[in-house]
Order: C-alpha cells, then structure tokens, then sequence
C-alpha cells in the first residue's frame, strides 16, 4: 500500500520501535503518526527510562522510546496512539528529562436540529 501527501510525496513508512518484540515497527504517515511504544503514558513519558515485562529486550525498548520521544516531540508530530486517555491523538513536547503528552481539543459534535 502507498499513501501520497498532497504535493505527491510517498508518504508511508516503517520505523523500527522495538519493544514488546524484536521485530515491532510503527507505521509513519505523513511523517507524523507514532506507533505504540509507551505502555503507561503516566510513568514512561516523564521517566522513558522505565521499562516493564513486555519490553523483551529492556536496553533496546528504552533506546527505541527515546530516540522516537525525542524526535516526535522535535518535529511536532500529531500522534495517534494507544495506552494513552480519550481522544489517544495529540503532542509530545519535552520537560525537564522527559516528555509530557498533549492531547488534542476535543468536543461533541454539534446537534442538528430536524
């Protein structure tokens, strides 16, 4: 499958998010979705150092969630993940020696009256 922005520009791609196991990627699309590598948004965002059972190969999980943390907070990338609160779509940005998560605005629709 190929995705094309709207300049025409190929638009998908795989990036290597190792940790639940050794062969995890996150899709990139439009250079600006994020896969799942934070299991408890809580403690890893602050503190990506922190790993948990399902990181197979801890030093390798925690090199994955910083490197990707670090560039999707550089680049601003709206992320759409999971293991986060409603809506799961929003920004990292960095603070202090770790990151926060920003999540979009969200609201009901508005009704239409018949």
């Amino acid at each position: 499958m190929q995705l094309h922005s709207a300049t025409g520009q190929e638009s998908l791609d795989a990036i290597d998010s190792v940790t639940e196991s050794r062969a995890k990627r996150s899709l990139l699309i439009f250079d600006d979705v994020w896969g799942d590598i934070v299991h408890f948004h809580a403690v890893q965002l602050p503190h990506p150092e922190v790993t948990i059972e399902v990181d197979v190969e801890p030093k390798v999980a925690v090199a994955s969630r910083k490197r990707i943390l670090a560039e999707s907070a550089s680049k601003g990338w709206l992320l759409a993940v999971a293991h986060h609160p409603f809506p799961g779509i929003g920004h990292v940005r960095s603070e202090g020696k770790g990151y926060a998560w920003v999540p979009v605005e969200y609201s009901d629709l508005p009704t239409t009256k018949k």
